[in-house]
């Protein structure tokens, strides 16, 4: 029986395509006190969850193991061949091949659901109108991305490196900045927010593949491949000489909210 239920014209399909070993090997996760949040003060011990987005299933992983039922709803079929890889033959863990506005799920057929450093690739009137097809009556959205600190200097310069050999690259937190000015329409008066501190820490090889896993990196044989990853070696080398890790200054920002 095959994993994946079909559907056709899947919205951004593509985005990560030869992105994916970069992505599961380096994509953080988020501050535990959101994983805290959720399992205190939102998630009931019966709640079905639809993660929209799910990529490798960095997010999800999190109720998988607590054993809650997760329908991970991913475009891309690399990205949810990961997924597959890692929790495939878990009951708890059920792929969806489709689209954040064309889920395909039932009416009324979760509890919760979730967006991790996805909701900014969602088209966000089409995603509410899904949301609220898909929500029980009281459910909740959930969403949640990494913030990078640009009054850090080593940020900065990450962000010149980008803005010189990136193509369509706008910001080093470009999901938020795209997110952000949605969420007050998108929630409404019942918008919830919390902020949380959470610096990464890499190695630099793994630095290197979080910044090749962005949808903006260049692709391995353009002209810009191989200047790109030696620049951001020049950083790192120059912010951190001695160590084989480097930290960076982040917050996880969640926004949640009931949709009815």
């Amino acid at each position: 029986m095959s994993f994946f239920r079909e559907v056709s014209n899947i919205a951004n399909e593509q985005v990560f395509n030869n992105r994916t070993e970069n992505y599961g090997k380096s994509r953080p996760g988020y501050a535990e006190d959101v994983i805290e949040l959720l399992f205190r003060d939102i998630v009931k011990s019966d709640d079905k969850i639809a993660d929209i987005g799910s990529g490798t299933g960095i997010f999800a992983k999190a109720f998988i193991e607590r054993g809650f039922d997760v329908f991970c709803v991913e475009p891309n079929a690399e990205m949810q061949s990961q997924a597959v890889k890692i929790f495939g033959g878990n009951p708890h863990f059920v792929p969806i091949s489709a689209s954040a506005e064309a889920t395909t799920l039932p009416d009324h057929s979760v509890d919760l659901v979730t967006a991790a450093s996805a909701f900014h690739w969602f088209d966000a009137e089409k995603f509410r109108v899904e949301c609220k097809r898909i929500l029980k009556p009281n459910g909740i959205f959930f969403a949640v991305a990494n913030s990078r600190d640009y009054n850090d200097p080593f940020t900065l310069r990450q962000h010149e490196i980008c803005e010189k050999f990136c193509k369509n690259f706008t910001s080093l937190r470009h999901g938020l900045d795209k997110s952000i000015p949605k969420y007050e329409a998108f929630f409404g008066t019942a918008m919830k927010h919390a902020e949380f501190d959470y610096p990464l820490e890499y190695t630099k090889e793994k630095f290197i593949q979080r910044s090749l896993s962005s949808s903006y990196a260049p692709e391995p044989d353009t002209e810009n491949y191989q200047k790109y990853v030696e620049e951001l070696w020049v950083l790192m080398n120059e912010f951190a000489p001695t160590v084989e890790k480097i930290t960076v200054p982040n917050v996880s920002i969640a926004y949640w909210g009931n949709l009815s």
